[in-house]
């Protein structure tokens, strides 16, 4: 087929070349030749790219012969299009450049904006993302000030694209956002098809996979529609592609494999190498993941060697980073490390956020496995530094802000409706008002002429007939816009209510969930029969909670006191919080009585086979810091063990300090004594530098002494005049100022000291602070 279409273009270039040589002399001609020519190069450049080339190259010629700036602005474009389309890039840049001096100089912004677009594209393809961004930004700021909305949208999608590959998420989301709104308003569907392949790469990056695949499958259907409409279907070559990745992250792998497959088979047949490289770098990927490491090895070096025999660098830190796992899982920890670096160097060189978080991570494992274990340590700390540094939690507002705005602008589009009809009722009372006064004065006007001419009454009245037509008609057209705006009024109300029950549905699932949290923790019943007074400060951020407390007799009479901050907030916390109260539950009830270090070291264990860590990866962080005391009710004996978390003691005494053991911090003020013992860094759950054991501390506790137990979030609250973390030092000097109140006051006055210093900002995470003051 394609050899068949070459000869049909070579057949009608010669046409055209024996037509065009009799009219070298008219500028006409030769201008309606070249457009021919352009044409049929434009059509052509998908089915058969020689033959595009053909008739780029001789309309170029004809533009140059004819010293036209005007025609070689789009001569040389198309050109470059051509060899941008054979990935020959170095060759389209240079065209590019050329198309964009001469349309400076004819004074063509729109064909310069066109021009450094392709520019941005094919730096972005060489991956030298800061020059693409440099040529984004100048073609933004041509298409704004000339108001092409379709350029200005198209170009917001390329800079959010490149802001999505070097890790900038927000500014890319709020470019895609700003461009879907343009395209939606000008109803260009293959602008809303890019847009949304790109917020799906974006969201996949961000393992927001299901949003990934609704904006992936959004973006097929718009290419489908493109492809029955012009035959081109690189678009749905595309959204293929990308919806077998996002199954692959979704761990779907034979999915994946078989979307892999089916795109593999459409590049080879058109001769894409460049999209067969990302296809075997996809499939080296998915049979590592299975564990297939020969596969994967197999296919990760058949996308090296193509992408080394075309020169195509994107994606190549990926490359080369998977290499080094593969690597790694054979053992092969030297080779391993070279492939790492060259993953870290290209990275760093390239400013990819992501992937310099990702290679650090992966060199981490590797030292660790090589016994370098500051080196482990130091990429890790490498890796967490550039995590924190991808900020995605403003994607969720921003997408909810877009869909705010667009239902405003649908109000805002129905109260405009809504004064037109009031106008076209007032001007239709106008209009009948004014038509009974002309009336009364024409009647008044034929009764004092009537004598003159009947045939003049009989034209009159055929004139009020045509008026009072027209009258009716306006009537019936404003009735059948109401009706219509009536129509459209109901649907928007419709929306509204299935969004209200939604929430209500979710809502009522949590409040029910709180419920159920709440009745497993400690009853005020089970609290009041502790042989001490005391309180307990429990405000969840999101209706359920991640923060738990747990009051347990041991079976040597002794009473175990806890508080515990698992991983999240809100339902995922909620979860975390029913299988620590499980796992502890199961702990204490057992005969033997362990100290609270071992509680803690029993816990760890337990939670990590919960959450099947033992395979150590560093992304399956979930588990919980805690503060556990065990107190003997008859002599007020005190041991303490915390994984983070801390336990206070507040004495009324300043000089009994010399009673304490293992060196806590211990601060005085007005005659009182702070105790804090801190828990060790070590979490309950995996941990990069495996397990250790945690400290236990024993303390002599005495009458009128006051331990609180409390988890980070109170301390980590935001507020005040300067909007910063209430922090412990403020905490401890809040425990001082209240030690002299009662227990039931004491936490009146927690509780109103942190909603004065919140104010109007939200909570940022659960909060608990436990009481107990012994007598």
């Amino acid at each position: 087929m394609n050899k068949l279409l070459r000869g049909i273009a070579i057949f009608i270039f010669i046409l055209l070349t024996s037509w065009a040589g009799y009219s070298q002399g008219s500028q006409n001609q030769q201008e309606e030749v070249t457009a021919r020519y352009l044409q049929l190069s434009q059509q052509l450049v998908q089915t058969s790219i020689d033959s595009s080339l053909l008739f780029a190259i001789k309309a170029d010629s004809i533009a140059v012969s004819a010293n036209s700036k005007e025609l070689q602005v789009k001569t040389k474009f198309q050109l470059g299009f051509v060899y941008y389309s054979q990935n020959n890039f170095d060759r389209a840049i240079q065209l590019f450049n050329e198309s964009v001096n001469l349309a400076r100089n004819v004074k063509n912004p729109n064909d310069e904006a066109l021009a450094l677009n392709r520019l941005g594209n094919s730096y972005q393809l060489k991956t030298s993302y800061l020059t693409a961004l440099e040529y984004y930004t100048k073609a933004l700021e041509i298409n704004k000030t000339s108001n092409n909305q379709a350029e200005v949208a198209r170009t917001l999608v390329n800079l959010a694209n490149v802001y999505s590959i070097i890790g900038q998420y927000q500014r890319s989301i709020e470019h895609f956002l700003e461009a879907m709104s343009i395209h939606e308003s000008i109803g260009e569907r293959e602008g809303l098809a890019w847009a949304s392949l790109g917020i799906a790469r974006l969201f996949k990056r961000l393992d927001l996979n299901e949003k990934a695949m609704q904006y992936a499958e959004s973006a097929l259907v718009y290419y489908r529609e493109i492809e029955h409409q012009t035959g081109m279907s690189v678009g749905v070559t595309l959204c293929l592609n990308e919806i077998g990745s996002i199954y692959h992250k979704m761990g779907n792998f034979d999915k994946a494999l078989d979307y892999n497959r089916m795109v593999i088979e459409i590049n080879e047949r058109n001769g894409n190498v460049h999209g067969q490289a990302s296809n075997y770098l996809s499939l080296g990927i998915i049979y590592l993941e299975k564990e297939n490491v020969d596969f994967a090895y197999e296919n990760l070096i058949k996308s090296l060697r193509l992408k080394e025999e075309v020169g195509d660098s994107l994606d190549l830190s990926l490359l080369y980073r998977k290499l080094g796992e593969v690597e790694e899982m054979k053992g092969n920890y030297r080779q391993s490390l070279g492939y790492l670096n060259k993953s870290l160097s290209f990275a760093q060189h390239h400013r990819l956020t992501p992937d310099v978080s990702e290679a650090f991570m992966v060199l981490s494992s590797v030292y660790n496995k090589m016994g370098m274990y500051r080196d482990a340590l130091n990429a890790y700390a490498n890796y967490s530094a550039y995590k924190d540094s991808l900020n995605s939690s403003e994607i969720s507002r921003l997408e909810m802000q877009y869909e705010f705005e667009k239902r405003e602008k649908e109000q805002e589009l129905l109260a405009r409706q809504r004064e037109a009809i009031q106008e076209v009722k007032l001007d239709r009372q106008r209009s009948v008002l004014l038509f009974f006064v002309v009336a009364f004065v024409l009647v008044g006007v034929l009764a004092g002429m009537i004598y003159r001419s009947y045939k003049q009454k009989k034209k009159t009245n055929q004139l009020l007939i045509e008026q009072n037509n027209e009258i009716s008609r306006q009537k019936l057209e404003i009735e059948n816009q109401k009706d219509e705006i009536e129509q459209q009024r109901d649907y928007v109300t419709k929306q509204r209510d299935q969004i209200a029950e939604q929430q209500r549905l979710i809502t009522d699932s949590i409040l029910y969930a709180s419920r159920i949290q709440n009745a497993v923790l400690p009853s005020d019943n089970r609290i009041s029969l502790l042989p001490w007074e005391s309180f307990v400060f429990y405000r969840p951020k999101n209706i359920v909670s991640g923060d738990f407390y747990w009051i347990s007799n041991l079976s040597n009479g002794k009473i175990l006191l806890a508080s515990a901050d698992c991983t999240g907030h809100g339902v995922p916390g909620a979860f975390m919080s029913m299988l620590g109260i499980t796992l502890l539950r199961e702990i204490t009830s057992k005969p033997e009585v362990p100290s609270p270090a071992e509680i803690l070291a029993e816990l760890r264990k337990m939670v990590i086979l919960s959450l099947n860590q033992q395979t150590g990866h560093v992304d399956q962080a979930d588990g919980m810091d805690m503060a556990i005391t065990v107190i003997d009710p008859v002599t007020l004996s005190m041991e303490f063990a915390g994984a983070y978390l801390s336990a206070i003691v507040v004495r009324r005494r300043s000089d009994s300090t010399n009673e304490v053991t293992q060196n806590p911090r211990v601060y005085s003020s007005n005659g009182l004594s702070l105790i804090e013992f801190r828990g060790k860094k070590m979490p309950i759950g995996y941990h990069v530098l495996g397990e250790s054991s945690f400290e236990n501390h024993t303390f002599q506790l005495q009458k009128d002494d006051t331990l609180y137990l409390f988890s980070d979030g109170y301390v980590d609250q935001f507020g005040g005049e300067r909007n910063t973390k209430f922090l412990m030092q403020s905490f401890r000097e809040l425990l001082f100022s209240i030690n002299a109140h009662s227990l039931a006051s004491q936490k009146q006055k927690i509780e109103e000291t942190i909603t004065t210093y919140q104010g109007e900002r939200k909570q940022v995470d659960d909060m608990l602070v436990l009481g107990v003051r012994f007598s």
